[in-house]
């Protein structure tokens, strides 16, 4: 864990590399790793993200390294005009866990989701890294469990 004051914002098309990187460090750590992961389709979908008006990339930096990154999205179910909001993406890389960087990221995307009049906010644990530590600090946060993701390998 580290101490360090971080600045935070929302991406920039000059970022989409970095994003890359550290969302390979995600996907090694989750258990996604099974998947293979392709940088060049990440990078494109990060600009898609960048660009798109439903979307929005929150991220930390330590000076020119990323801290911490959160990728949220707004939308409705297939049978509801009722907008929502969820997460692609949160990630907090390891040697920042513990600290505020990502609840500071959290309240970024609910600010951002609340001013896209948005009648729920979901998140969650779904990359199985630190589940429980994960849960406890979403539930002190006032989120409440809405299901369990299942896995199964073939």
């Amino acid at each position: 864990m580290t101490r360090s004051r971080l600045e935070y914002r929302t991406a920039k098309y000059g970022d989409a590399h970095d994003l890359v990187e550290i969302c390979a460090r995600f996907h090694a750590e989750s258990w996604q790793s099974f998947a293979d992961y392709d940088h060049e389709r990440m990078h494109e979908w990060m600009v898609e993200r960048i660009d798109c008006e439903n979307t929005e990339i929150f991220m930390a930096f330590d000076g020119s390294e990323i801290a911490g990154v959160m990728v949220g999205l707004v939308f409705c179910f297939p049978y509801s005009n009722t907008l929502v909001a969820g997460d692609y993406i949160w990630y907090v890389a390891p040697k920042y866990r513990g600290s505020m960087t990502g609840v500071r990221l959290l309240r970024m995307y609910e600010e951002w989701a609340r001013s896209k009049d948005v009648a729920n906010i979901m998140t969650g644990v779904t990359s199985g890294i630190r589940i429980e530590r994960g849960a406890q600090l979403l539930s002190r946060l006032g989120y409440s469990p809405a299901g369990t993701i299942m896995q199964k390998d073939v």
